[in-house]
């Protein structure tokens, strides 16, 4: 694949290895006085501040109540804190550091200091302080973040307006990320890899901008990725349909029980359903050395039998599409209500670069053999 993985950014890996680095480095300098990591920022946290309660340390560390209760409890066993009633609510407990903690916290700030020393000795001051400065802010949000419902959906494409998406109808897109399926020529890699700093759209910003254009659009199209990955894609779908929007699903019909729920449902009118080839080159045309497709033929009969509006999509590649493929495939879709043949045009977003689509004109010679199967058939 021609994706840069060197120069992408990946906080959460070089967050992953500075803790880790971390820990070792802690667990191993405070050794000798059997304390670990994860108790060290609650020990100081107590020192700084005699008297403070669980609660006030849960929320400035962002702890829940369960790991919190317990290294308070370890640290009680080992002597470095005492526990008292709160003299103004006796509901709450106060905590105190002994003096066994003190006695040990010169050594406790020469370890941290020592620990920052080193991971800081190549970095400008001026750029250090602006790291903190970040780092702080990026903490501090992150901790608003999981007060927040983590269960509605994100987008991570959004087209404000289409006049293309659904025939007759003005349209806004939104992409789900992730996918399961891996094709070399799709064009949209970044919404199969998702970087960590992919801009992103949630689910309230997208239901205020409908809502504010509910006067000049008609319908909404949900694509991806694969949308139906995502089972908080429900919620989302609902408010949209309470609100009269016409609702325009494409997938590539992989997940056929989410698919036959919002059909019965009726939380979509319309349905694209995107066919990669005919099923004995299905795996190697999604990137899978292997792939069952009773998902998806599940999902075809489902089109084809349930009154939807649907339509099926073909975008032909030679290196993967035979003449002979895409008559197969007309073939294996009968009596679908319609086709469409989407000219493939590379992208920069390709996942993976070198492929050939169809032109206009070798699809147009193909498309009489194709509406013997499906008489409605279109080229985009």
């Amino acid at each position: 694949m021609n994706r840069d993985f060197q120069n992408s950014s990946d906080l959460l890996l070089d967050i992953s290895i500075l803790y880790r680095s971390t820990q070792k480095y802690y667990d191993q300098m405070l050794q000798s006085i059997s304390l670990t990591y994860a108790q060290l920022p609650i020990l100081i946290l107590i020192y700084e501040n005699e008297g403070i309660s669980q609660q006030q340390i849960a929320q400035d560390g962002g702890y829940d109540k369960g790991t919190i209760t317990k290294q308070v409890q370890k640290l009680e066993e080992m002597g470095y804190i005492r526990v008292q009633p709160s003299k103004k609510d006796k509901r709450a407990k106060e905590l105190y550091t002994t003096s066994q903690a003190r006695a040990i916290m010169s050594k406790v700030y020469a370890i941290r200091t020592s620990w920052w020393r080193h991971i800081s000795s190549s970095i400008p001051k001026e750029d250090m302080a602006a790291f903190s400065s970040f780092y702080k802010n990026m903490a501090a949000s992150a901790k608003e973040f999981a007060k927040a419902d983590l269960n509605a959906i994100s987008f991570f494409e959004h087209q404000k307006l289409s006049f293309q998406s659904v025939p007759g109808k003005v349209s806004t897109i939104v992409a789900t990320g992730g996918c399961n399926y891996r094709c070399p020529f799709c064009n949209e890699s970044h919404l199969v890899f998702l970087k960590e700093d992919s801009i992103s759209y949630s689910q309230e910003e997208i239901l205020q901008y409908v809502k504010s254009r509910k006067d000049m659009l008609d319908s909404i199209t949900i694509t991806g990725g694969e949308p139906l990955m995502h089972t908080e894609l429900d919620p989302f779908l609902k408010k949209v349909k309470q609100m009269g929007f016409f609702i325009n699903l494409m997938t590539n019909g992989s997940y056929f029980e989410h698919l036959k729920s919002l059909v019965e449902q009726k939380l979509v009118d319309r349905v694209v359903m995107h066919i990669k080839n005919v099923p004995e080159k299905y795996g190697e045309t999604i990137g899978l050395k292997t792939y069952e497709i009773h998902e998806v033929e599940k999902s075809i009969h489902l089109l084809n039998t349930e009154k939807i509006e649907s339509v099926f999509v073909i975008t032909p590649v030679h290196e993967f599409h035979t003449p002979e493929d895409l008559v197969a495939m007309a073939k294996w879709l009968k009596p679908a209500p319609g086709l469409e043949l989407h000219i493939f045009e590379e992208k920069e977003t390709v996942i993976q670069k070198g492929y050939h689509g169809y032109t206009r004109e070798e699809l147009n010679k193909i498309k009489k053999e194709l509406e013997v199967y499906i008489p409605n058939v279109k080229i985009r």
